[in-house]
């Protein structure tokens, strides 16, 4: 019997060709993010967690909802919250 039958042969490639070359990293112990692109990082951002569905995401500032007297930040929300 030959060996290919047994076998099959091992392809040492990494990832497919549909595998994407990004990378996101998220540091939550400093609510910061890496976005990394084959191994450079390509940009860092800040990261918060949504106080309604409580995923981490990139930080933007039109998220937070003002308290009664408009001046206050009380909540944060996702743009998929929002």
């Amino acid at each position: 019997m030959h060996t290919a039958l047994v076998r099959p042969s091992i392809n040492w490639q990494m990832g497919t060709p549909s595998m994407s070359d990004f990378i996101e990293i998220i540091y939550p112990q400093t609510m910061t993010a890496k976005l990394m692109e084959n191994g450079e990082v390509i940009a860092e951002y800040k990261v918060e967690q949504c106080d309604k569905c409580s995923m981490l995401t990139k930080f933007d500032a039109f998220g937070y909802q003002k308290g009664y007297d408009r001046g206050e930040k009380i909540i944060w929300f996702c743009a998929g919250c929002r």
